[in-house]
């Protein structure tokens, strides 16, 4: 997965709106986020995670975080995120949900949380596309085939937040083993482990039948041979080494 470009307004410490070009970033193959505390890195992490999953990354935390509270009541949020995977370029735009004033009358109603989901030709063109879904469900299904892992998968193995890669350590051997598997592919080598091992109990099985076959045709040729029990041995113990 790439990410393209980061598009958020009225969030955490942003009351504005702010665009990332996160292609630009990323073209050195890395690059550090810093900045004191309360200066909004967490907050990039969380929109990035909301933008793909309607959740902020740490799963101690709520979306109401996500709304800014220096923005101005009647100021849209939301994030929009531009992003690659294998099978094309593809934009979603959500808004948590969050109050704001009433259009008539006074006090406050709910923005309810929404979503759209676009497939994209280009990532040069995020405002065209094909509409694939407004609907938090669907939209939600569709990313997480696309990305090919879940929230809690995606936050302890790529973006990391703070205590959540302590927990994946922390997690049972065969938790891990399962996670990393789908996240590096892995699935493959085990199977050629278990059929390796499989192949390794069936020529076993054959040898095993086989040396059963040699003593009892040993045997069988002692007696017909009429040698005493010194010959019997001494042939016997010739067979099986033959067969070690």
């Amino acid at each position: 997965m790439h990410l393209h470009s980061l598009t958020f307004q009225a969030v955490g410490p942003f009351p504005g709106r702010h665009t990332v070009d996160l292609a630009e970033l990323g073209a050195g193959g890395i690059f550090l986020l810093e900045g004191p505390t309360g200066s909004g890195k967490s907050t990039l992490i969380d929109m990035i995670v909301f933008a793909l999953y309607g959740k902020v990354a740490s799963k101690e935390a709520s979306e109401d975080r996500l709304r800014s509270g220096h923005a101005g009541p009647d100021v849209e949020t939301f994030v929009d995120l531009v992003l690659e995977t294998s099978s094309g370029v593809y934009r979603v735009r959500r808004t948590p949900a969050y109050q704001r004033p009433k259009q008539r009358g006074t006090g406050t109603t709910t923005q309810q949380a929404g979503v759209r989901l676009w497939r994209l030709a280009s990532a040069d063109a995020p405002d065209t596309g094909e509409l694939l879904s407004a609907r938090l469900d669907e939209a939600g299904a569709e990313l997480q085939h696309l990305l090919g892992l879940d929230r809690e998968q995606f936050v302890q193995t790529v973006v990391l937040p703070q205590g959540e890669f302590a927990s994946f350590l922390r997690a049972k051997p065969e938790d891990r083993r399962g996670l990393l598997q789908k996240v590096f592919g892995t699935e493959v080598y085990e199977q050629v482990q278990v059929r390796l091992e499989r192949m390794r109990q069936d020529a076993r099985r054959e040898v095993d039948e086989a040396q059963a076959r040699v003593r009892q045709a040993t045997a069988a040729f002692c007696g017909a041979a009429g040698l005493d029990e010194e010959g019997a041995d001494d042939l016997t113990a010739l067979a099986a080494r033959d067969l070690d």
